[in-house]
């Protein structure tokens, strides 16, 4: 593998997002230690805006995070809408890694499905996509943030993968963004794919 270095100066976020777009990158892999208060709700962390910002897949790598292995990756559905990059990227990644894909469906007071209807949605959009080595569930919990984690923690993930919306702005600050929060909180890798890259 050849490696290159560069040093860039300026607002890190933003210099990064530059640095994608006139390399043509295909991954970015960054380290996070998350934000939390203040900071989280109105700038958040360096991590998270590439997050938001990148058109192109991201890895995030927790302070507190060690892999020696990628075997389990949980995929939280939210049955809300359909991506096929989003299916074509996690099917590429669960091969790569030759890992176990654990597809969830986090039920939640808010967003409450009965779980017989939700299986038979989350099979459905599993033998559509011809996903194998896969397992579907339904977990209850208070929030979709806290119940991915949760899952994750449970079934000993080693990666979690999240498509997102990246809003910007007012947008999101009043619905916020459950990948971006799980980046700020969770203690294992996270790979993110922005799913409205125009």
């Amino acid at each position: 593998m050849k490696i290159k270095t560069s040093v860039e100066y300026g607002n890190p976020s933003m210099s990064i997002i530059k640095l994608i777009e006139d390399k043509k990158a295909d991954l970015i892999v960054m380290g996070t230690k998350g934000a939390a208060g203040l900071k989280e709700i109105f700038v958040g962390s360096n991590t998270e805006k590439i997050v938001r910002g990148s058109r192109v897949p991201v890895i995030s790598l927790p302070k507190a995070s060690k892999i020696e292995s990628v075997r389990n990756i949980v995929f939280p559905n939210s049955l809300r809408e359909e991506d096929e990059e989003l299916t074509l990227h996690l099917k590429s990644l669960q091969n790569f890694f030759k890992a176990t894909l654990h597809i969830v469906y986090i039920n939640t007071p808010a967003l409450f499905k009965r779980d017989q209807e939700t299986m038979t949605k989350l099979k459905d959009y599993t033998k559509r996509h011809l996903f194998k080595n896969v397992t579907t569930q339904v977990y209850n919990d208070l929030s979709e943030r806290e119940g991915t984690m949760n899952f994750a923690a449970d079934v000993g993930a080693d990666l979690i993968a999240m498509g997102t919306h990246g809003r910007q702005g007012l947008a999101h600050l009043l619905s916020g963004s459950v990948a971006e929060d799980v980046v700020n909180h969770v203690n294992c890798p996270i790979w993110t794919l922005r799913l409205d890259k125009k």
